[in-house]
């Protein structure tokens, strides 16, 4: 039995919380951690966990053996670090870190204390992605060529301070949204060779609100991902998933409600053949985030090695941010762009060429 403390008491530590109390028999959430005493203390009450308004209090006091933190953005490093040097596990939501430099530090941490770490990039779990994933690994339908994936949604409200609408506490969407599908491809393919960015920046939605990000990787592959949370409100939450093959092609397209509350609900991936054939699959409803934890406490359990989502690839902190530096980013554009609007950006990889 491995006990949890949740660390954030906002919309994603709720939806974790449910799954390790009410999905998971060998996790027990012992502990929450909120600096929003009713919220915390709402979560604590639900879960039969104790409640604790103060991180450092929580780590001297709490028996626990993992840390979930599901914070905003701008306090994952300092938690991360500390929780390490308190020789807990940790799971860290997405995006790991506002920078390179900041990810950085986190394994580190990490590797000295000799813990286990584990990313929230659920996509690497979620059916319809982990079979497009196989299709692709397998040349089911020949070489690829081309992946394109979306993510798109209305500004989200969960923020109860608002933390989304600052641009250098949440990286805007082009962070916060756009990190699912670039880890998702990264996954797939591996470091690109180049990754370049056109985006809108708005100050209302806290900086990048949407982008068009296109990779190209050493075997020729492309990828594109168009990801924002600067649509209307009551745009529906929409995902996109297109794969470019040499014998056909794999479409999937699902609409998960408002934000994810609608993720059980399932649409039918479409295999397009080069001979003229359609075929449509329905993949496995399970709940990717409940996939995604059971596969982290077993790894704890049986003392097995963590390979998916980790913090780094290849020992390399950049994938982990999606490519994306932003504190890089909001430099480029503060010293030459005063105005909102659409700009491009120019954007390093490891080992990577600028365009």
């Amino acid at each position: 039995m491995k006990k949890v403390a949740i660390v954030g008491a906002g919309y994603i530590g709720k939806l974790h919380a449910d799954i390790l109390c009410n999905k998971i028999e060998n996790t027990c959430v012992t502990s929450i951690m909120d600096n929003v005493e009713k919220k915390g203390r709402d979560l604590a009450d639900k879960t039969g966990a104790v409640y604790y308004k103060d991180f450092d209090t929580m780590l001297r006091k709490a028996d626990v053996d993992v840390i979930a933190i599901c914070t905003p953005t701008f306090l994952h490093t300092e938690m991360v670090v500390k929780a390490a040097g308190a020789k807990k596990d940790i799971f860290c939501e997405k995006p790991l870190a506002l920078s390179v430099a900041d990810a950085e530090k986190m394994i580190t941490a990490a590797r000295n204390n000799k813990v286990n770490v584990m990313a929230g990039h659920v996509l690497r779990f979620w059916p319809v992605y982990v079979k497009v994933k196989e299709i692709i690994d397998s040349r089911e339908l020949g070489k690829t060529y081309h992946i394109y994936c979306e993510r798109l949604v209305a500004f989200p409200d969960w923020a109860e301070s608002g933390w989304n609408r600052e641009e250098g506490l949440g990286g805007g969407g082009a962070l916060d949204v756009q990190i699912h599908d670039i880890d998702y491809i990264i996954s797939i393919l591996g470091k690109p060779d180049f990754i370049n960015s056109q985006g809108t920046y708005n100050s209302a939605f806290g900086g990048w609100a949407n982008m068009v990000t296109n990779m190209g990787f050493s075997d020729g592959i492309t990828g594109c991902v168009q990801a924002g949370w600067g649509l209307p409100p009551g745009f529906p939450f929409t995902n996109v998933l297109r794969v470019v093959c040499e014998n056909g092609t794999v479409e999937w397209t699902f609409r998960a409600g408002k934000l994810l509350e609608k993720r059980d609900l399932n649409s039918p991936m479409v295999i397009y053949k080069a001979d003229g054939t359609i075929l449509e699959e329905t993949p496995d409803g399970t709940d990717a985030f409940l996939i995604q934890w059971k596969y982290f406490i077993d790894c704890l359990e049986s003392d097995r090695k963590i390979e998916n989502a980790t913090f780094e690839i290849d020992g390399d902190a950049t994938p982990l941010t999606g490519g994306w530096d932003y504190s890089d980013a909001k430099v480029t554009r503060s010293s030459t762009q005063a105005n909102d609007g659409t700009y491009s950006l120019k954007i390093l990889p490891a080992g990577g060429n600028v365009t």
